[in-house]
């Protein structure tokens, strides 16, 4: 289906932006702009709780018209039948996130140790919050894939009561995106942006990068989630 695309103003909400523009999730990572949890905000509030430069939005918009005149541009998720959106954030989020988290876990336990005399208030904090994060994002999958993503492939078919508990379970998965986000500044703000301190060896850098990697991962996938698939079935 042809992505119609958008018109960029200041009154554009952040979801609607990573929906029809998701290569922009990096810049707005870049200046802590938060567009998955709070995907409801302006780009014009963002630039003023951001302080960020008038010409912000002219930014935006010539970076937009210049994605969209690639040729390889990804369809946009708006455009999607719910199945295929699903489907795209299972193989596409889902299970790179779960081969991440199975990549980070043993390099963080072996930094934590090695590094353990240089960094250990870091190094056990990291540790406890990449491990919440984990534990909340494997919950929160099983969730979804076993019962809220067949709930809403069959959602036409469902009588209104259970249209309206699947309308709850939904309202439910926006708190733990909440939670998780919360999880994630936390992470964010000990590593310092994912900045490696200077005594990291390779494996610390490594470490690093691939949180760095599954966080950005995470905040689009939450964005597709909250700005596109939620809203079809709120009540």
């Amino acid at each position: 289906m042809e992505n119609k695309g958008i018109t960029i103003t200041n009154d554009t909400t952040l979801g609607t932006l990573v929906t029809f523009f998701p290569d922009i999730t990096r810049r707005l990572n870049d200046l802590h702009i938060d567009y998955c949890c709070h995907g409801n905000i302006t780009i014009g509030e963002a630039v003023k709780e951001h302080r960020l430069s008038v010409d912000f939005l002219k930014e935006l918009q010539d970076a937009y018209e210049a994605y969209r005149n690639r040729p390889d541009k990804t369809e946009s998720v708006a455009d999607m039948s719910t199945e295929d959106l699903i489907r795209l954030i299972i193989d596409t989020h889902h299970i790179p996130e779960r081969q991440l988290w199975e990549e980070i876990t043993p390099m963080l336990n072996k930094i934590m140790t090695v590094h353990y005399e240089h960094g250990k208030d870091l190094l056990l904090q990291l540790h406890r919050q990449f491990s919440l994060l984990r534990a909340e994002l494997e919950e929160h999958f099983a969730e979804e894939e076993c019962e809220v993503f067949p709930l809403m492939l069959q959602a036409e078919t469902k009588s209104p009561k259970e249209r309206k508990h699947l309308s709850k379970r939904v309202h439910e998965l926006v708190s733990e995106h909440e939670g998780a986000g919360e999880i994630i500044h936390s992470i964010m703000a000990l590593t310092d942006d994912f900045t490696p301190p200077e005594y990291a060896c390779p494996t610390f850098k490594a470490t690093y990068a691939k949180m760095h990697e599954l966080i950005d991962d995470i905040f689009l996938h939450i964005a597709k989630e909250n700005s596109v698939l939620f809203p079809r079935f709120e009540e």
